[in-house]
């Protein structure tokens, strides 16, 4: 039996609205999640660092292609790289075969992976397609070819490379490096987007269920009015019958089942906000259901700060916990009171109900909910939410009961 105070009653229509996030719905329906982002990003960056013309060959500025294309042409590896690289330093040049190769090698290397990456890029583009994870065996398989190459070059008597070289190769290296630590973070970025998303759309449809279930049972007592208010007559022949037989017991027992079909909806006004109100409601059947006494203590509220899906998530998953920590407390010994108060800018919400003794006296855990401590992600909703509005979020637990303290100025 819940045991109800009010203290004002106000009645009104009940609006569908469902709100989105205009930034996460936008993303959904485009397809750029934040990896797409970065793909695309490092993959353009990679065209034009391949394409940066670094070398000078025949006194003019080329590309790593055109590197590898005159090579082919003259058919001879070692006077390409020596031309290039070693000119000032013809003694070197009989030395220069072995780090000749393995940098043409790492050059064809370069150049397959940029036109691997090209058309990943249009492909990222134009169809959303992401990318394939094989960054890391990039890295170090240019890695170990660069150590190979820089041991072989810089041993002896005389180092085999130039500075533009190293550094070229070495920013390659940065460049992949980057790119693996950015995709690490879009993705994991994205997994907890899609997490919060499938929240809210979860959210989206329980609200939804609770306003067609209100309507639906104000629809019911409509009708249950009509209904009653047309059959009034033939009640009260009936009520003048039984009282001119002074059939007293008859009399009496057609008055309380006439009071049963007339009082059996029980919607309550109790803040006068038709989403909070309808959790209350439906919270206190829950309660009458399972023998849990449920004392509800508010106010009706002019405004309140919450959007419809906030209240459901902070509401919504307090009193679910309080009415489970009920559940392991045997009949009799359940209760659940609500508090709910604002005076001028300042709205206290205090819900405390009986609980196993848990031992947790701080608000950094939480008493379980079948378990021994509540969902996470609920309580992190909670606490982001009353955070979002520069409030405050306490709670505590005592020996025989759990205690939760919302305080939100402005």
């Amino acid at each position: 039996m819940a045991i109800i105070r009010r203290k004002k009653k106000r009645h009104g229509t009940i609006t569908i609205k469902i709100s989105r996030e205009n930034k996460m719905e936008n993303d959904k329906m485009n397809g750029w999640t934040k990896k797409r982002k970065v793909d695309t990003f490092m993959g353009i960056l990679l065209q034009v660092y391949c394409f940066f013309p670094w070398m000078r060959i025949n006194r003019k500025w080329n590309t790593i292609h055109r590197y590898v294309i005159k090579t082919f042409q003259e058919n001879d590896y070692i006077k390409m790289y020596n031309h290039t690289f070693l000119k000032q330093h013809m003694w070197k040049w009989k030395h220069s075969q072995v780090v000749a190769f393995i940098f043409l090698l790492m050059l064809i290397f370069l150049i397959l992976l940029q036109s691997i990456e090209l058309y990943e890029l249009y492909q990222c583009i134009k169809n959303g397609n992401q990318s394939t994870n094989y960054h890391v065996f990039v890295w170090i398989t240019y890695l170990a070819a660069f150590y190979i190459f820089m041991a072989i070059a810089s041993t002896g008597f005389a180092a085999f490379y130039s500075m533009p070289m190293f550094c070229y190769m070495m920013l390659f290296l940065a460049v992949i490096g980057i790119w693996i630590f950015l995709d690490i973070q879009a993705e994991a970025w994205d997994v907890e987007t899609e997490q919060h998303r499938a929240e809210l759309e979860e959210q989206d449809k329980k609200m939804l269920q609770m306003k067609v279930k209100a309507m639906e049972e104000q629809y019911r007592e409509m009708l249950k009015s009509r209904k009653i208010v047309h059959d009034m007559k033939n009640h009260l022949l009936a009520l003048k019958k039984y009282t001119q037989e002074q059939d007293w017991k008859g009399l009496e027992e057609y008055l309380n089942e006439l009071s049963r079909d007339m009082l059996d909806y029980n919607y309550q006004i109790w803040t006068g906000n038709h989403m909070l109100d309808m959790i209350l409601n439906q919270k206190e059947k829950e309660a009458e259901k399972q023998k849990t006494q449920m004392q509800i203590s508010t106010e009706v509220f002019t405004t309140l700060p919450f959007s419809d899906r906030e209240i459901i998530s902070l509401f919504g998953n307090l009193l679910d916990n309080a009415l489970e920590a009920c559940e392991q407390i045997k009949e009799g010994e359940r209760w659940i009171h609500i508090k709910m108060k604002k005076k001028n800018q300042l709205l206290y919400i205090e819900i405390v109900n009986a609980a196993k003794n848990t031992g947790i006296q701080t608000d950094e855990n939480f008493v379980s909910k079948k378990d021994g401590v509540l969902h996470g992600y609920g309580m992190k909703n909670i606490r982001d939410i009353v955070e979002q509005y520069n409030g405050m979020f306490q709670c505590k637990s005592q020996e025989d009961r759990f205690e939760v303290v919302i305080t939100i100025y402005g």
